[in-house]
């Protein structure tokens, strides 16, 4: 290029050679600062050319970023719908938990009304039976006092009935002891219910149909009155029994009643002429209406005509516990 430039000048040159020597000094001059200023030029050229690329690829840079943020942007947009969609779901979830939540605290205010008023009812149902247990209790303990004293009466009792009866076996050894002599078919001993029974056959006492006590029934007698004489607790039935074989008087005694009853008295007053007291002995009569045995039988009527004296001991002491 330099080249051209100076070809030109030269013919410039020859072609005004009739140009003063100045004047070609100022054009060499002045072509020289062209010349300067298009180096400058081009320099400038290049450095903005260079600037124009960094630049450009700065451009396609950002349009890349551009390109990748609206991209981005599209998917944010996306996302942000989703999110807005969900927000909206989520918001009409919240807001129907609010409505159940204040449905619920509604209800529960109500329920917890109801439970307390219930809650109130059972404890004054609580109370009520906590009364009654102390008053069971205390009822109970009244009662187990009760029982205990109970006990010790029932005790105290058994030991004067187990007294009794060994008073009883005692007075069925002492009356069998002095009544040893006599045959079983006229006397027995026995011990029933808590009593001595002595049963005098009609063989050993009376004749048929007679109310007179034979000599060896009124020596019986005299040793049993003997044995009640020394033990003034016991008391004294006389029993009459008869068979049933019917009869009738016109004098006493008139039937068997009679004849029962009679019999019972005459015995008694054998035991109060041998010193028993009279208040301690009870006559009566059955006549044939407590039999031991058929009445079929000769045997069995023989049985059936006797007189009972049953033995009983005082229960002065069992009444008085008893009472108390």
């Amino acid at each position: 290029m330099k080249h051209i430039f100076f070809i030109i000048a030269v013919l410039i040159f020859g072609l005004a050679s009739c140009v003063t020597q100045k004047k070609f000094n100022d054009e060499v001059s002045a072509h020289e600062r062209c010349s300067k200023k298009l180096d400058s030029l081009k320099s400038k050229y290049k450095n903005c050319n260079a600037e124009k690329n960094k630049l450009q690829d700065f451009l396609d840079a950002r349009n890349a970023d551009v390109a990748r943020l609206e991209n981005d942007s599209t998917e944010t947009h996306s996302t942000l719908n989703k999110q807005q969609k969900l927000n909206s779901e989520l918001q009409a979830a919240n807001d129907l938990l609010i409505k159940q939540k204040k449905e619920m605290l509604e209800n529960s205010s109500n329920r917890n009304q109801q439970l307390s008023e219930e809650l109130e009812k059972k404890q004054q149902e609580l109370e009520a039976k906590q009364t009654e247990l102390q008053n069971k209790e205390l009822s109970i303990n009244g009662l187990t006092n009760e029982l205990k004293l109970r006990m010790l009466k029932v005790k105290e009792l058994e030991n004067i009935l187990n007294s009794k009866d060994s008073a009883t076996n005692n007075l069925k050894k002492k009356i069998a002891a002095a009544l040893e002599g006599y045959d079983e078919s006229e006397l027995k001993v026995e011990r029933k219910n808590g009593k001595v029974y002595v049963s005098l056959s009609e063989k050993l006492l009376f004749k048929s149909g007679s109310a007179e006590v034979d000599i060896k029934g009124k020596g019986a007698l005299k040793k049993l009155a003997e044995v009640l004489n020394k033990n003034t607790d016991i008391n004294v039935t006389v029993e009459g029994h008869t068979d049933n074989a019917q009869f009738k008087h016109e004098e006493y005694p008139r039937d068997n009643w009679d004849l029962s009853v009679l019999r019972a008295t005459t015995i008694t007053k054998i035991l109060t002429d041998n010193k028993v007291e009279p208040k301690r002995i009870t006559a009566s009569g059955h006549a044939e209406y407590f039999p031991l045995s058929s009445n079929e039988t000769k045997a069995g009527k023989s049985l059936n005509r006797r007189t009972e004296i049953i033995l009983t001991p005082k229960l002065d002491e069992l009444l008085k516990v008893l009472e108390n």
